[in-house]
């Protein structure tokens, strides 16, 4: 299972960041989430946010959109197989669900940005 982290802007300006399972689709990076999640109305109220990957040096700066649910049956297949069965779309434990959709206006992970910052 990958983990990633998005981070999103509290209604101060300060910043959000959520621990996040993801799945990579069409060049966009989607993440499944409770429509009562912070981030979520942190990204309706602004969409600039900011998306690493567990494990890997550097983040990408996107722009986040709320989806509905069930308005991409592939990316929810995707979570299915990518996380051992999970339905990305139950409501039971959290409620009503969105996905979160993260564009990002051009590739921002350059190779010198995957290396460990001097002295690790």
């Amino acid at each position: 299972m990958r983990h990633g982290w998005i981070t999103t802007l509290r209604l101060d300006g300060s910043p959000r960041a959520s621990r996040v399972w993801f799945v990579e689709s069409g060049g966009s990076v989607w993440i499944a989430t409770a429509e009562a999640n912070r981030k979520v109305a942190d990204i309706r109220r602004d969409p600039r946010s900011t998306f690493a990957v567990e494990g890997r040096h550097g983040a990408r700066t996107m722009t986040a959109s709320i989806q509905s649910i069930d308005s991409e049956p592939g990316v929810l297949a995707s979570f299915t197989r990518d996380y051992d069965g999970w339905d990305a779309s139950d409501p039971t434990a959290d409620g009503p669900r969105v996905l979160i959709r993260l564009t990002a206006p051009e590739q921002q992970f350059s190779d010198e940005s995957r290396q460990p910052p001097a002295g690790e």
